[in-house]
């Protein structure tokens, strides 16, 4: 059986370019609202958490000295005090650090605010005190396993902001920057 010239062409079904014209109309639709998502969406380096302690009076902090003097929180009464919740081996932990010492070298000019480091994990004491002299730390630390659990901490660096009355404004999981808690004081 031989083709003629005069049959016609083969003609393409029109179903697949229709079926690609709503896949394209989709991905548009798709890529469109992710976009409206996140430019309406909160900044990634907000790490601002939610909490059982915010507006209470924050759990008591006191133990073995780390670097610095024994302290406790009750001695920091009338100052903002952001405690932070720390170990060596924790990378966003050395990432804050320099920032840490930034906020506690601004405040302490001031009067107004510092800094008191707990030790999240026991194992890790022996290394504590060298990391954080390594960064110049020149803030008060301790060692009080009781605070890691009233103040519930599930992961590090987990920081509370305590206003100067002694009552939990704000926690941070994460690491965080002298500005975000500058930026969190002024707010409150």
């Amino acid at each position: 059986m031989s083709v003629s010239s005069t049959d016609p062409a083969p003609t393409t079904p029109r179903r697949p370019i229709r079926r690609r014209l709503i896949y394209l109309a989709v991905g548009l639709a798709a890529s469109g609202a992710l976009i409206a998502l996140l430019a309406f969406a909160e900044p990634a380096n907000d790490q601002r958490s939610q909490s059982p302690l915010l507006g209470k009076p924050a759990p008591p902090i006191s133990g073995t000295a780390i670097i610095g003097a024994p302290v406790s929180l009750s001695q920091l009464a009338g100052k903002w005090v952001l405690v932070n919740f720390f170990a060596s081996w924790c990378v966003p932990c050395r990432e804050e650090e320099p920032q840490l010492e930034a906020f506690q070298i601004e405040h302490s000019r001031r009067g107004d605010a510092t800094i008191l480091a707990v030790e999240f994990d026991q194992s890790d004491l022996r290394s504590a005190g060298p990391f954080l002299r390594s960064f110049g730390a020149s803030f008060p630390a301790v060692n009080d396993p009781s605070a890691v659990v009233a103040y519930g901490v599930t992961g590090i660096p987990e920081t509370y902001l305590v206003d100067p009355s002694g009552t939990v404004v704000a926690k941070f999981f994460g690491a965080i920057t002298a500005a975000e808690v500058d930026h969190e004081i002024a707010r409150t």
